[in-house]
């Protein structure tokens, strides 16, 4: 697995050895940040479901600001730290820019991201959880509790089966497949549109 773009690109990172993480496709994720090009310079990204951090570290790499990246798992979290500190090796640059919290995604939204605010979120859930849970709680939740900026997106990477949940507060504006994934794109809706 290999940065894609910006200034680590190329740069490979540790997966988990576990059936547990499904690592987003290099070619999936270089779709992503196409679509997402123009709102990645300068923004504080949220990492949701982080496991390796593949996605985060992308957006750190093309110019986000800041990442937060949200995962359960200790061993997820261990590799998350080591491919951070290859990315990213001054401990105080990488705290500056990068922070990690274990935590349950769905529970910390409603409850410890309370007053913090991001521009773009993407979740990643295993694909059985996203079938089941579906996405419209986690925009319910993102949105009644301020976590994305209106004007924000939220980004749901799920299985290309799924339909993406039509949710009040919130436009879906980009829905594509890529083989056996499907990326849906929100736009919170509000000031900043």
């Amino acid at each position: 697995m290999r940065v894609s773009g910006g200034r680590w690109r190329g740069r490979n990172l540790a997966a988990p050895k576990t059936d547990e993480v499904r690592p987003t496709q290099d070619r999936v994720r270089e779709a992503l940040f196409s679509m997402l090009l123009n709102e990645i310079p300068g923004c504080s990204f949220l990492d949701l479901f982080a496991g390796s951090g593949s996605v985060g570290i992308e957006a750190l790499s093309r110019g986000a600001a800041r990442a937060t990246f949200v995962e359960m798992a200790p061993r997820h979290l261990a590799v998350l730290a080591k491919n951070l500190e290859l990315v990213l090796p001054d401990a105080s640059e990488r705290a500056a820019c990068a922070e990690t919290v274990r935590a349950d995604a769905y529970a910390w939204i409603t409850t410890a991201a309370r007053g913090r605010r991001f521009d773009v979120a993407y979740c990643d859930p295993p694909y059985a959880l996203g079938a089941e849970k579906g996405y419209g709680e986690m925009l319910r939740s993102l949105a009644g509790c301020d976590v994305v900026r209106p004007g924000g997106l939220f980004v749901a990477e799920m299985k290309c089966e799924q339909t993406p949940d039509e949710t009040e507060g919130w436009t879906l504006c980009r829905d594509r497949r890529y083989g056996q994934t499907r990326v849906a794109v929100y736009l919170r809706n509000g000031e900043g549109e």
